[in-house]
């Protein structure tokens, strides 16, 4: 009897555990897990939404290599796909430029390795493309505003 019990206990607790879970949408397949990215800085993103209401990121990017003479700037999808209303998944174009990878370089700087959106996967360009770009410049030169409108009242 007390076996019956302990068993009639485990499996209500099982039965309570699934329904939880269901509640908050199906589990990540392997593949998605294994090609999401960890996620970047939202204030980098771009939130965009198309004619169909799809939505999607953008990360902005200027690099200025040789100085003035040599800048290059544009606009990465974050992920090849887009979130449409419905619960649909609509792939980006394919050959639209993406972020196939990126890593802290320090804690103020981001590398971004550029790729190929294709069939809804970011393919990393050969040779690499990377981009670096800087966090925080907004808050450092609202600080230092601050530091020199202090320094003018006194």
């Amino acid at each position: 009897m007390l076996l019956l019990k302990l068993t009639l206990v485990v499996l209500i607790s099982v039965i309570g555990e699934r329904a939880l879970c269901t509640d908050s949408g199906p589990a990540p397949s392997a593949k998605e897990i294994e090609t999401a990215p960890e996620t970047l800085p939202q204030e980098l993103l771009i939130h965009q939404r198309d004619s169909d209401g799809c939505e999607y990121d953008l990360l902005p990017y200027f690099d200025e290599s040789d100085g003035m003479d040599n800048t290059d700037a544009g606009f990465l999808t974050v992920n090849c796909t887009k979130s449409c209303p419905g619960e649909i998944k609509k792939t980006d174009v394919n050959g639209n430029p993406c972020v196939a990878s990126w890593r802290y370089s320090d804690p103020t700087t981001i590398t971004v390795q550029e790729g190929s959106c294709k069939e809804g996967f970011c393919n990393p360009c050969n040779p690499p493309k990377p981009h670096t770009i800087t966090l925080g410049e907004e808050e450092e030169e609202a600080e230092g505003e601050e530091e020199e409108e202090g320094k003018g009242k006194e």
